[in-house]
């Protein structure tokens, strides 16, 4: 399905885009009616000293076409083809995402302006060549798609109080990123649904909740935001007894990898919505937290998806930091015994697809 960038454009052009006791909810600081994040209410003290090494603008198409990493294992194309390649490429994709995160990161911890400066750039470059905006060639496009966005949006979040984005700019990549995430969500809601598939109520479609979630606090868009609580909701709704998800486990022997990417992607959103005053940690009797604690318990033995589904289980060693590191968010309001010696055993250590650091890095709860 090829999805247009024409309602995006004119608004670009015109701007030149029993459940574990819970730990005290983060306050907020910003006026009724705008949309929180979990770092609005934890300034960074700006460092103007310090530089950052940004390196030059990437420059991403609208379409992306090639999804197979463009590298050496590449051995019959010219470095000439690969370059002429590279901007409809999920390789490039990835490679402005580490760079944007990497930037907001360093500026959340050092404080420094030039590396917010930096992500601020990268972003409304982006915007402006209208990156990602046109058609995705393929299942894994769409994927690289949803990456990239949560990426690009988190990382957004964490400069956005730094103060060294101008506002038409700010405009520019709020509007890319609000469009982007209302372009994923179209995706999803024509994919096929029926008893046994459905897109929208699979862990990609709880990705692209989150992602929208994220994106509708940098654009204040309350509808996108209502949307994605929605789907949480939904899902949420459809765990069974388990602490499983029906259209996670028609995978087979992907069943616990999917359920854990949507445990991770719910519990971001039930975080976003907790710093807006909605406490969704409690919904349906806080169903979240059997979801969550089954899919930890299957990164230590994940029997149980192959009990339910009848097929040996896809197992990642060691364990792969993007496996874990979602949950110190969780971790923070909640103590299950089993996360908090996984994240031990892990660190904290960024994740693009996650948004790069977890959200409170001082609850290392090493």
């Amino acid at each position: 399905m090829k999805h247009s960038s024409v309602l995006l454009l004119p608004a670009l052009l015109a701007l030149g885009c029993a459940h574990p006791a819970p730990a005290p909810p983060p306050t907020t600081s910003l006026a009724p009616g705008i949309l929180h994040s979990p770092w609005d209410s934890t300034p960074v003290k700006p460092n103007p000293q310090l530089a950052y090494e940004c390196g030059p603008a990437l420059v991403i198409g609208p379409d992306i076409t090639v999804t197979a990493a463009i590298d050496s294992r590449n051995k019959n194309l010219s470095e000439d083809v690969k370059a002429a390649v590279y901007a409809e490429s999920s390789s490039a994709l990835q490679d402005l995402s580490k760079r944007v995160v990497s930037a907001a990161d360093v500026y959340r911890t050092t404080g420094s302006l030039s590396a917010a400066n930096c992500a601020g750039m990268l972003l409304t470059d982006a915007a402006s060549h209208m990156a990602i905006t046109g058609y995705m060639a393929s299942t894994q496009a769409w994927n690289e798609h949803n990456y990239a966005l949560r990426a690009f949006s988190i990382a957004f979040l964490k400069v956005r109080g730094a103060g060294v984005i101008q506002p038409q700019y700010t405009q520019v990549i709020t509007t890319w990123l609000d469009g982007l995430a209302r372009m994923e969500r179209s995706y999803v809601e024509h994919l096929r649904c029926d008893a046994h598939k459905c897109g929208l109520h699979s862990h990609s479609g709880n990705q692209i909740a989150m992602a929208a979630a994220t994106c509708a606090i940098a654009a204040n868009d309350p509808s996108l935001f209502h949307w994605a609580i929605s789907q949480y909701k939904a899902a949420v709704g459809m765990i069974d007894d388990r602490g499983m998800l029906h259209y996670d486990n028609r995978s087979g022997r992907w069943a616990h990898i999917w359920n854990l990417e949507s445990a991770a992607a719910l519990v971001q959103i039930a975080e976003l919505a907790e710093v807006n005053n909605d406490p969704l940690y409690g919904y349906d009797n806080g169903r979240i937290h059997l979801l969550v604690h089954t899919a930890a318990l299957g990164l230590v033995d994940p029997t149980a998806y192959k009990a339910a589904t009848g097929a040996a289980q896809k197992v990642r060693t060691p364990i792969q930091p993007w496996e874990v590191v979602w949950a110190s968010v969780y971790n923070r309001r909640f103590h299950d015994p089993v996360l908090e010696a996984l994240l031990r055993q892990i660190g904290l250590v960024p994740v693009d697809m996650w948004g790069g650091e977890p959200w409170s890095p001082e609850d290392d709860p090493s």
